[in-house]
């Protein structure tokens, strides 16, 4: 069977992942040269007067039973974790500093993104620390099994974290993308400009968002991120050397998440046109470059849809709406 039929079969509507898909179970990533080339130290540990402990409610667990998250101390009666498949609220995690736009996590510890500007740092559902950027509410996070942090922003650029070797609760910018001297070499070619389809039609860098980066996502296996922006495009970057491989024009609005399947080189972007569509990743002719060709359209119309969530495992693909509709792909 041909990888087209198989990414078909794969891709069916699967009546059951429907049905049991709610609204309330998907998140939203969210729907100039800087001198962010500085890389200084942007942080603030907290102290326990500081830190913001949960507010439980029920005592269930959390879908993934293997999950970290579901062997939390105060879960279930007596600090016992309540029966697998239980469903409800874990905690709440509070800190009055603007609207959360984003969350990442990665083993016992939590980042949450602001419209501030903040990143808190959370482990054991109480605030680790913190660090600030310079500029661009944080509308995504994701993080890399090195331990990069990479932040997508509302001023179009992506920045990158890591935490102290020694203190892990300081967290250090280390680079941000497109790097600056790949930014300046393609600014003085006038080959390298596109128009965009936002703010004008002005014209602009082909390898820099010239909008919001609205989400990011990491495909650790073929070393590569994507990242989905307000421009109506996405951008594929190599993690080894922070260079952008691709510029994909993907829809016909802002493209409001994208989602790395983790099989057969497939990528999941949605839109605010109401389409989710399904790309797959082909090696171009030239050297190690990509070239992402659109496979199918999954769903078109009926509201924008804000995000996309993939399950590698069982090959379940899941979307939600702002109308409020969830669908499933199995």
């Amino acid at each position: 069977m041909g990888n087209h039929q198989k990414l078909l079969n794969f891709l069916r509507p699967d009546p059951a992942a429907v049905a049991a898909c709610s609204p309330r179970s998907f998140s939203s990533s969210s729907a100039s040269v800087s001198d962010d080339d500085g890389y200084s130290c942007s942080s603030y540990p907290t102290t326990d007067g500081d830190a913001s402990p949960s507010r439980y409610g029920g005592s269930s667990t959390p879908p993934t039973p293997k999950s970290p998250w579901a062997h939390l101390p105060g879960l279930g009666a007596g600090g016992a974790v309540a029966e697998p498949g239980a469903t409800g609220l874990i905690a709440s995690l509070v800190k009055e500093d603007g609207h959360v736009y984003s969350l990442a996590a990665t083993g016992d510890v939590l980042y949450t993104g602001t419209d501030s500007r903040n990143v808190r740092v959370w482990r054991d559902q109480r605030e680790l620390a913190g660090f600030r950027t310079a500029s661009g509410l944080v509308k995504a996070i994701v993080v890399a099994d090195d331990g990069r942090i990479f932040t997508g922003h509302q001023d179009g650029k992506v920045r990158v974290w890591r935490a102290d070797a020694d203190n892990p609760a300081v967290h250090r910018q280390v680079g941000s993308l497109p790097k600056l001297k790949d930014y300046l070499k393609s600014a003085v070619n006038p080959t390298s400009y596109v128009e965009t389809q936002r703010r004008g039609r002005q014209r602009a860098v082909w390898l820099r968002h010239s909008d919001a980066v609205s989400s990011l996502s990491l495909n650790e296996g073929a070393g590569l991120l994507y990242t989905a922006s307000w421009d109506r495009t996405f951008k594929v970057w190599r993690l080894s050397d922070s260079k952008c491989l691709e510029s994909v024009s993907a829809h016909d609005d802002a493209v409001n998440t994208v989602a790395a399947a983790g099989f057969e080189s497939v990528v999941f972007t949605g839109s605010a046109d109401g389409t989710v569509k399904v790309w797959r990743r082909e090696m171009a002719p030239k050297g190690d470059a990509t070239r992402h060709v659109l496979e199918t359209v999954l769903r078109k119309g009926e509201g924008a849809v804000t995000a996309i969530a993939v399950s590698p495992e069982d090959r379940v693909v899941r979307d939600t709406a702002v109308c409020s509709r969830a669908t499933g792909w199995r």
